[in-house]
């Protein structure tokens, strides 16, 4: 008995470090395995700017699938939050089961969402860009959502298998599979080299069929996935739970729609030289916010439930400042040598030089909210651990408003790069109200627990 009390002694003052090395290894593992389908990303949008330049067609595209993800973004990812605990607490047979029903329930979410969803769109073309209706833009952009429609759903069905796999702990499909989208548009460009829009939409469907098709072979070796007649009673309380969290979706998902409806008002390529220039600083964002965020979150939530509120805040504080300097150095070094990026990345084809000096500078602007992004994401794991999720809501209206006001002022001064710097001033406010909100709950469950 002495000897295990020794052992648990020995044991305790290296439990945080442990902690600590233990979430580093995994992050830098998952990201290094999201490396290849991040590369092929990359080299997907190398390929579309060789054929479509900074074009009105590619503006069609980029927003047709925004546009067309919206209804997914607010539904399927609130759905996906509060499945995956449920998944957790439940033995596979019966998770399998929840699991099939869910995708039924979703599909039929999603059925009844699209029409509503299809009629708004129209009003939306005449009041952000009105000025476009004689170009026949609303009628093309319209007609691409439409033959978006089956990425919708199957789209909207594989994030659920995501979620399903990381219930248990299975994230390697979550960094790998994803490169199968952007192989296929590759594919697709390839074989229909005329800068055709319609090889960016049959792209975009077979990428998500091949993801599904993937997710589904494991999910059925695994035994993880079975239809039957959706079961209501364990259903009930997941779609429950889901419906405060659509608020927020829907206020998040209308970020990257509102930067490119005020891009569209800019002029003809606008949309374009955005997503271009955001495209280095995003696959850096998604690469590093993904791996933190999905490693980070178990070990605030075994924090908060043993009600370690100390330990949970100097995780929170070691956290924050580790990425932020991590997050400045990249985001330093992508400055410096934006424009070469760009040029080698980007420069040929119907991508002339001035359209890499002007992404350039929407690549440099980008960049600069990188460290607070990455404090961000730590803070709000934290809060979700702590169950604060109306907290996050409010910020994230909040930083919409202010990112939306600053990008629509900038826009008419500086074009293009205003829209980035509205956005990039928004995002520094919202960490740092975030970190601000997460210290406060920290310290109020400290004293509440000594009392």
């Amino acid at each position: 008995m002495s000897n295990a009390a020794n052992l648990q002694r020995v044991d305790i003052p290296h439990k945080m470090p442990s902690r600590t090395r233990s979430i580093i290894s995994s992050t830098v593992l998952f990201g290094a395995l999201s490396v290849s389908p991040k590369a092929l990303s990359l080299l997907k949008d190398v390929a579309v700017a060789a054929s479509f330049g900074a074009s009105q067609s590619l503006d069609i595209y980029l927003m047709a699938f925004v546009l067309i993800g919206v209804p997914v973004s607010v539904i399927v990812v609130a759905l996906q939050t509060t499945l995956i605990p449920s998944l957790v607490a439940k033995d596979s047979g019966p998770a399998a089961i929840l699991l099939g029903s869910m995708v039924q329930f979703s599909f039929m979410a999603l059925l009844v969402a699209l029409p509503i969803w299809l009629l708004l769109l129209p009003f939306a073309f005449e009041i952000f860009y009105a000025n476009q209706s004689e170009t026949g833009s609303h009628s093309i952009l319209l007609s691409a959502c439409f033959f978006l429609i089956p990425y919708y759903f199957i789209n909207g069905t594989n994030l659920l298998f995501y979620g399903a796999l990381q219930a248990r702990k299975v994230f390697w499909p979550n960094a790998l599979f994803p490169g199968l989208f952007p192989l296929a548009i590759l594919t697709s460009v390839w074989f229909m080299p005329d800068a055709d829009i319609h090889s960016l939409l049959f792209g975009t469907i077979a990428g998500s069929i091949l993801e599904g098709i993937a997710l589904i072979g494991i999910l059925r070796h695994r035994k993880m996935l079975c239809f039957k007649r959706i079961a209501g009673s364990d259903l009930r309380p997941v779609v429950k739970l889901a419906l405060p969290l659509i608020a927020g979706g829907i206020i998040a998902s209308f970020s990257p729609v509102i930067e490119q409806l005020i891009a569209f008002h800019v002029g003809p390529g606008s949309v374009s030289l955005l997503s271009f220039g955001n495209k280095v600083p995003g696959a850096i964002n998604s690469l590093l916010l993904t791996a933190i965020g999905i490693v980070i979150l178990p070990h605030f939530s075994e924090l908060v439930s043993k009600q370690e509120w100390c330990e949970s805040r100097k995780l929170h504080l070691k956290l924050s400042f580790i990425v932020w300097i991590c997050g400045a150095v990249v985001a330093t070094v992508g400055i410096m040598f934006s424009e070469t990026i760009i040029k080698f990345m980007f420069e040929r084809g119907a991508f002339t030089t001035q359209d890499t000096q002007k992404t350039s500078e929407v690549m440099q602007i980008y960049l600069m909210q990188l460290p607070f992004m990455l404090t961000a994401m730590v803070s709000i794991r934290a809060l979700v651990a702590m169950g604060k999720t109306l907290t996050m809501t409010w910020v994230t209206s909040a930083q919409l408003i202010l990112a939306a006001s600053l990008s629509y002022v900038l826009s008419g001064t500086y074009n293009v790069p205003g829209i980035a710097a509205g956005t990039t001033v928004a995002t520094i406010c919202g960490a740092f109200v975030l970190t601000l909100m997460t210290w406060y709950r920290f310290e109020k469950q400290s004293r509440n627990l000594s009392t």
